[in-house]
This record gives structure tokens, sequence and C-alpha cells, in this order.
């Protein structure tokens, strides 16, 4: 994202396992795996068997979580992951204490690096089991476990400039599902009121200089959100491949069955 492209997130959460992760990975197709952890239970020791069966391929992964609190943050975060998707967040003031639970702190910080109070360990996945030197351990973390906040209510809406302020936020996701649900237009994720806020969200993350993605559901709407210069974009993920799969297989039999008693 930072060299100008758009980044493709594939979505698990019903269908979250090693096998499936390795056949995504496998074909190619797509940049980052995204767990939802948020609607789904993958608990921490299984979302990081999830992270070792990607790191085979060159892709990076995210959870999306609610972060409520320090402890929850930071195991994720020592699982492996390349960064969070927090949702829910409706205040700069939530922004800023997932920010302080995620960075380290760093006497010595560089790039406009920010920091934290993350708690130390070195030892975990993220940090190769000990073998990751301390400060450079703790500098890449820093710089490059991504901090996305989700913004899906009015409410954040109207907070969307402080939101997306806040240093170290890399970047706000917008969730289209809730916020349509919130505005009364349930399940109309492509609904022009929608467009309309992920547009305020585009213009505010590119006057702060931010990353911003959201979902793309078919090709209308994933070119819909590429015209409006998302950094990275969600097709779906297993569910929905699922859905089309099997109504795919169903069309070698479907019209050959129909009228038989």
């Amino acid at each position: 994202m930072r060299a100008g492209k758009v980044e493709t997130f594939y979505s698990l959460g019903n269908h979250a396992t090693p096998r499936h992760v390795d056949f995504v990975c496998g074909t190619g197709l797509f940049d980052t795996l995204w767990f939802d952890l948020e609607h789904f239970d993958i608990p921490v020791d299984r979302l990081a068997v999830l992270n070792m069966v990607a790191r085979a391929y060159p892709m990076t992964t995210l959870a999306r979580m609610r972060a409520a609190d320090y402890k929850s943050v930071m195991q994720v975060l020592e699982s492996g992951v390349g960064g969070i998707i927090c949702s829910m967040v409706d205040t700069p003031e939530e922004a800023r204490e997932i920010v302080r639970w995620a960075r380290f702190n760093n006497p010595s910080p560089v790039n406009g690096e920010t920091t934290g109070q993350r708690g130390w360990n070195g030892g975990g996945v993220d940090g190769r089991y000990g073998n990751f030197p301390a400060a450079e351990y703790v500098a890449h973390q820093n710089r490059e476990t991504a901090i996305l906040c989700q913004i899906e209510t009015e409410g954040a809406l109207n907070r969307l400039e402080d939101i997306v302020s806040v240093k170290g936020v890399d970047g706000i996701f917008f969730g289209p599902g809730d916020y349509a649900h919130r505005i009364g237009r349930l399940g109309q994720i492509s609904h022009d009121e929608v467009f309309s806020a992920m547009g305020q969200v585009a213009a505010a993350c590119k006057r702060h200089g931010k990353f911003w993605g959201t979902l793309g559901i078919g090709r209308e709407m994933y070119d819909k959100v590429y015209s409006l210069g998302a950094n990275f974009i969600s097709p779906g993920g297993d569910v929905r491949v699922m859905n089309l799969g099997i109504r795919e297989l169903a069309k070698a039999f479907q019209p050959r069955t129909e009228g038989r008693p």
C-alpha cells in the first residue's frame, strides 16, 4: 500500500482452518488474509497456527477484533498477525487507547515511529521465540504492524476527522454492513447513502495521509470502491466462496433432475 498498490483481502471466519489458509494462499490471488475474530470464535492458539501456515507464502495477515482491553490486543499481536482491524471504534479516545496497547515504548523512535506501552515479550511467535534482536523487534513491530480502526456508525462518522488524525492509526476500514444497518438500510451495502459516507472516509484519509479500505462485493461494487481510491478491498471470503461454489456445482445436475418423481 505504501507503494501505491491496492491490497486485496480474503476473509476467513466460519472456515478458518490451516488447510483453507494453505489453499487460498496457494492460489496466489490475494495479498492479505483477514481473520474475523469479531464474529467467530478463533482462539489465539489457533490464530497462531493459521499465521504459521500463511508464512509459507508472501502473504500478510490481519485479525479483526473488538479491541476492548489491553490483554486481548497484546495476545492477538503476539500470535504473529501483521496487524489488527479494530471494530466499532467510535471516538478518538478509543483509537488512542488502542495505539497505546499495540505499540511498544521505544527510547529511540525513528522515521515517525509511534510508541506506546505494549508489554514486552520477545519470546513469542512474533519475536521469533527470542531470536529477533530486541531493538529491531520493537522498531519493526511499531513500524510494520498495522492498526486499522473500523468506522461503522453515524457517531464515528461525525468524529471521523478526530479518529483519522490519531497518531499511530495507520488507516480506516469502513464497515458498510453495519453502517447501512444503523441508518435503516439493512443489507443495502451499495446504497448511495453508504457510498456517500464512504466518500467522506476516503477524503479524510487522503487529507491525513492514511490508508483506507472496505468491502467490494461483486465486480460492480469492487469497481466503485476502487474508483474512490481504496487502498485495500475485500471481495469476500470463505462463506461467499462456499455459497458461490455450491451453486456452481449444482449446475451440473439441476436441469437433469427437474421433473423426476
